[in-house]
């Protein structure tokens, strides 16, 4: 049986809720304080504002008396009530325990919510399209000391996140990876481990919704030297604006500027333009 593709977990669902009870509030003209002034809704400042900002799960009784108070259409209550009942919900990586750090938890409740996932990387190949073998000798080599049981859940981790490229429903986003070419030479886990790694690559690459490129090393300076990162685009840019994500062996950042966006994207568009689309790369 096919594995099922990860959901958008409920911090994705909260963040919607926010933005739809904080649209009807424009669409009002209600103030926070003529919202809290208003004794009979049970709505205080502090839980208005998390609620708007998606930070916390949420009763469907708070969204309801606020849907009546902001005149909504029966149809617009019942939906935002449905979300509010998401969003206690458990994320599907919850199995895994302590394997996923809490600064790796908002992306993988984001990763599956995206139309389109852009990433270059320097030293490894993408999670994303890592052979089972590849991703067992990666954490190998960062976790020495680790037994095979810790090793094998962040390896069932890893792949369980790939279900999203060919899953049925919704269309599975867009992935456009640049590889910097000492990626693709070094050897992990072996010579035969690799080449099975490499023929992934060229399969997944025949995809409609995928571009995999190498950027060669002989092109010399290019302008993602500094770091890899990852720029995830949603459905519907207004309502859900990219993310520019960036980690380190024990912390991640997550950028949401317009302005750091685009200079994530110039630099995106830079390396595309040097690299080699890997159905023709030749080492």
């Amino acid at each position: 049986m096919p594995t099922p593709a990860p959901a958008a977990g409920p911090t994705v669902v909260r963040r919607q809720l926010g933005r739809q009870l904080r649209r009807l509030r424009d669409t009002t003209r209600a103030s926070v304080d003529e919202v809290v002034a208003h004794r009979r809704l049970g709505i205080s400042r502090a839980k208005l504002f998390k609620m708007e900002a998606g930070r916390h799960p949420v009763k469907p009784q708070d969204v309801a008396v606020l849907c009546a108070h902001y005149q909504a259409s029966a149809d617009e209550t019942e939906q935002l009530t449905a979300l509010a009942l998401a969003t206690g919900g458990q994320s599907w990586w919850h199995v895994y325990g302590d394997d996923v750090p809490e600064w790796f938890s908002l992306y993988l409740e984001i990763e599956p919510a995206a139309a389109m996932i852009r990433t270059y990387e320097s030293e490894l190949i993408p999670g994303l399209l890592q052979t089972p073998e590849y991703a067992r000798a990666v954490y190998r080599a960062r976790n020495p000391d680790d037994s095979d049981y810790e090793i094998e859940s962040r390896v069932s981790l890893r792949i369980n996140r790939q279900a999203i490229l060919t899953r049925a429903d919704p269309q599975p986003p867009a992935l456009h990876v640049v590889l910097n070419e000492a990626a693709v030479r070094r050897e992990v886990g072996g010579s035969d481990v690799m080449a099975e790694q490499i023929i992934r690559l060229r399969q997944v690459a025949t995809r409609p919704n995928t571009t995999i490129s190498v950027l060669p090393l002989a092109g010399g300076a290019h302008a993602a030297m500094e770091s890899a990162f990852v720029i995830l685009d949603f459905p519907d840019p207004a309502e859900d604006p990219s993310v520019v994500y960036l980690d380190s062996p024990s912390s991640a950042a997550y950028l949401q500027k317009g302005v750091e966006i685009a200079r994530y994207e110039t630099i995106f568009g830079l390396v595309c333009c040097q690299a080699v689309p890997i159905l023709e790369y030749q080492p």
